[in-house]
């Protein structure tokens, strides 16, 4: 009788599964039964993996009762088990096997890729509804599933070990001026939050008209550009610097131009009234020129797709991490981001959540804070804007790490507030902003006066 011959990664990592339990855990943590390319070792895989899940008796022999117990001792058959025996992989090679496994499973896949792309036609997309750019669309979200897939495992650590790396983190920010988080420029903001954390998903939202662009570029222009602020709140010798940090702005609301328009009567100090009417004077022709070429210098870059799914950002941001780097993405806004090819069908709940968590997934891939706008409900207009009156609030709340929403207190009013909606790392305050409806930005109000001693009034 011949001897069974086995894939021999496959083979290994399951012999060294039967030899010892505890590798199991080991081998999990890389590999799933999906990758083995064996049937009958894919189903001793499964079996293991339950028997290991069940703290059942361990070895060959409580193997071969389990397998009669669930009717698979024939399906497998004794010459997969007797091939096994010397297949048997040492405990300090369990993992590299296991590895070697992953590897080819996604070298598999990648050239089943290849193949059901060679077999697409003119004729077959045109029967589908589909345009080159939905195909695109798939197969950057196909390979950004096999991507995700061979993330390694996270490393098990000690809290102390940590803890000690959040220690270094505050020494450096005292002693350099540098801080993990991307701060916007406004303190409203930068004050409680201390910057946007790397890995984060954060939405900005308000009501229509109410200023949620403006808000999203000026921080895009502000990161981009950099700045010096205040390192404790009131210490005025204490001030750092943060550095221009390449920033992309996706918009799919408005167009390049209105942007930059509004970026230029904020840099310039320009009625933007007067730049979208080119009715200005000459000093301010002049202005708006040094101010352009101030920005030009920058590390903020605008993006206006005609239309945009998540795949189709993803490939914007990689490329543009590429090119320049990435150190923050912005994108204006949720509700305006299409369904990717294969899920145009879908609830609207369903499609938003979809959305945030693979905009959450980017956040972690790029390890940069993402900043998505959204839309706030009209209802109850004149109130402060809770959760419950964001647009699909259930599914945003569960993927953002923060949620903050601009209130305009009275209509066309220029006070308006910053409600810190969510924070899932501190406290959700409310702060006082002044709305510069003619510079296109927010600011922060004035530091209150600092009163005199009434015993020195009279030496003033």
């Amino acid at each position: 009788m011949n001897r069974i011959q086995l894939p021999e990664d496959e083979a290994a990592v399951i012999g060294a599964m039967i030899y010892d339990a505890a590798l199991v855990d080991e081998v999990v943590q890389r590999i799933d039964a999906a990758e083995f390319t064996d049937a009958a070792l894919r189903e001793l895989f499964i079996t293991l993996v339950d028997m290991r899940n069940a703290s059942k008796p361990w070895g060959v022999t409580a193997l071969v009762s389990e397998l009669r117990a669930i009717g698979a001792h024939e399906r497998i058959g004794a010459g997969t088990l007797a091939a096994l025996s010397g297949a048997v992989a040492s405990k300090n090679h369990a993992t590299y096997h296991a590895d070697r496994v992953r590897s080819a499973a996604m070298v598999k896949n990648l050239q089943d890729l290849g193949r059901r792309l060679s077999t697409i036609s003119v004729e077959k997309m045109a029967a589908r509804k589909q345009t080159p750019k939905d195909l695109l669309d798939t197969l950057d979200a196909e390979i950004m599933r096999l991507r995700q897939s061979d993330i390694a495992q996270a490393e098990v650590r000690n809290v102390g070990e940590v803890a000690l790396e959040v220690c270094d983190s505050i020494d450096d920010s005292i002693e350099h001026g540098r801080v993990r988080g991307l701060r916007t420029g406004l303190t409203t903001i930068d004050a409680v939050n201390g910057g946007y954390q790397p890995g984060t998903l954060n939405v900005l939202t308000a009501r229509p008209s109410n200023g949620k662009s403006v808000l999203g570029l000026q921080i895009a222009t502000s990161i981009g550009r950099g700045f010096d602020y205040q390192l404790i709140e009131g210490h005025n010798n204490w001030f750092a610097t943060q550095d221009p940090a390449s920033t992309l702005f996706v918009s799919l609301e408005m167009t390049e131009e209105e942007l930059a328009a509004r970026s230029l009567a904020d840099a310039a100090e320009v009625d933007g009234r007067r730049i979208n009417t080119h009715k200005v004077t000459s000093e301010q022709r002049e202005q708006l020129r040094r101010a352009a070429e101030e920005m030009n210098d920058s590390k903020a870059f605008l993006y206006q797709p005609i239309r945009a799914t998540v795949a189709g950002i993803r490939a914007a941001a990689r490329i543009h991490q590429r090119k320049h780097g990435l150190s923050c993405l912005i994108v204006d806004y949720l509700q305006l981001i299409d369904s990717d090819a294969g899920a145009r069908d879908e609830k609207e709940t369903y499609r938003v959540g979809r959305i945030c968590r693979d905009m959450k997934s980017m956040a972690l891939e790029f390890s940069i804070p993402v900043i998505v706008l959204s839309q706030l409900n009209r209802d109850a207009e004149n109130k402060p804007p809770t959760l419950a009156q964001l647009a699909d609030s259930g599914k945003i709340e569960q993927h953002a790490d923060t949620v903050v929403a601009i209130h305009r207190l009275r209509g066309d009013s220029e006070e308006a507030q910053f409600i810190f909606l969510k924070w899932r790392n501190g406290m959700t305050p409310t702060r006082d902003v002044h709305f510069d409806r003619k510079f296109c930005r927010f600011v922060d109000p004035p530091e209150p006066e600092v009163e005199p001693h009434q015993e020195f009034v009279a030496y003033a």
